[in-house]
């Protein structure tokens, strides 16, 4: 089984992501923790994607199409895992496109399309609070997940893509560029969605009924 989960940037979908490889026992294929590591690096295409992702931007269909071709590649037929869940890719309907290509030519496809939705007003309000902690790599919220007692403030830090005039930046670009990936797949009969809105627990049960 493939999924390809949409949304807005602080929608929910890494989170509902998790949830969906523990039940499905799918590699979660997650674009944004892929591209952080890339950025590490000192070469010039790395510090190329920090700028981009650093002002809210997205990268060209081409470089994310190749770090996606060589991971299908790589890992589409492992037998440890019952399929991929793409978090975070597609983010154009020139990707989705590529995405179908490349599965079908691995003699896969693509099985669901869950699409996570809340208001602008949650999706920066949960953004602004989330922090990481620079020993651990854990991720916290100020708001639903804060850190345990013995971690300390000054330990924790916010990426510089969580900033409110980063946020909506990249919420005005998904509308642009991304949205029309939503009547894309709603013509192949693929979409599901999910209020992230709700209650933690709630939106996992809405997930578990989906996939039944």
């Amino acid at each position: 089984m493939n999924i390809v989960l949409l949304g807005p940037p602080g929608s929910g979908k890494s989170t509902g992501g998790n949830e969906i490889c523990k039940l499905c026992n799918l590699f979660h294929f997650y674009t944004g923790e892929l591209l952080r590591e890339r950025m590490k690096q000192t070469d010039d295409f790395a510090k190329h994607i920090k700028e981009i992702i650093s002002s809210g931007g997205l990268l060209s269909d081409d470089v994310i199409n190749n770090f996606v071709e060589e991971f299908i590649i790589s890992n589409i037929n492992k037998t440890e895992n019952n399929g991929i869940l793409f978090d975070g890719y597609p983010r154009t309907v020139q990707q989705a496109i590529f995405l179908e290509k490349v599965l079908s030519a691995n003699k896969q496809k693509l099985d669901k399309v869950l699409y996570f939705y809340s208001d602008d007003e949650t999706i920066v309000k949960r953004i602004v609070s989330r922090r990481i902690d620079k020993n651990t790599g854990n991720i916290y919220n100020l708001i639903s997940n804060l850190p345990p007692p013995d971690v300390k403030l000054e330990d924790l830090y916010q990426r510089e893509d969580d900033k409110e005039d980063v946020i909506l930046n990249r919420l005005k670009v998904y509308k642009e560029q991304s949205a029309a990936l939503i009547n894309f797949y709603e013509e192949c009969n693929l979409v599901s969605k999910i209020d992230s809105s709700k209650d933690l627990q709630d939106m996992f049960n809405d997930i578990n009924e989906i996939l039944k």
